[in-house]
């Protein structure tokens, strides 16, 4: 995301959560409040000096609790009103960001860290295991030479390979139709 976004969706949130505590009458601290838009990378003088009151003064763990309640009952108010997309747009935003927020975030889990796109979800790989394996005895029969020791008949042995490859299909269709 472009500095603008994270920054107009860093300001939306801190804006919410410090209505929220106004609401609900939380006593919140101009610290606290500057430690909500805290980045080590990018913090300023004053908010450097906020963030060692903060070390020296503050639970970080009452106050991560805090937040989190803050930040659950807005979003859900605003969701109500029909502000979810602002909310998932502005946590999108801010998912990427050292912000001591979206640390928070993700330590509460209102938002998960982002996972790299090229990794792949470990649920899925063991759900197709056996479709994996299957084809992994294709290949191995057909183009190597233990599938040919194995199976010495060229024929015989692309006739096996292609019944390794195609069974998992096979299987995948009757179990969707034993579903329906």
């Amino acid at each position: 995301m472009s500095s603008a976004a994270v920054v107009k969706a860093k300001r939306f949130v801190i804006n919410r959560i410090v209505d929220q505590a106004k609401r609900e009458h939380v006593p919140l601290t101009d610290v606290e409040i500057s430690m909500l838009g805290f980045a080590k990378t990018s913090a300023s003088q004053r908010e450097m000096e906020a963030a060692t009151v903060f070390a020296r003064e503050y639970d970080d763990a009452k106050y991560e609790v805090k937040i989190a309640k803050l930040v659950r009952e807005v979003r859900e108010l605003d969701e109500q009103a029909g502000r979810k997309a602002i909310w998932e747009q502005s946590l999108d935003s801010l998912a990427d960001d050292d912000l001591y927020l979206a640390e928070i975030l993700r330590k509460t889990g209102i938002r998960e860290s982002p996972k790299p796109w090229y990794l792949p979800q470990w649920q899925t790989i063991r759900e197709h295991m056996g479709a994996i394996a299957l084809v992994a005895a294709g290949i191995i029969v057909i183009f190597t030479p233990l599938g040919e020791t194995l199976v010495p008949n060229p024929i015989l042995r692309a006739v096996f390979g292609l019944c390794c490859w195609v069974a998992p299909f096979v299987v995948n269709k009757l179990t969707d139709k034993q579903t329906d």
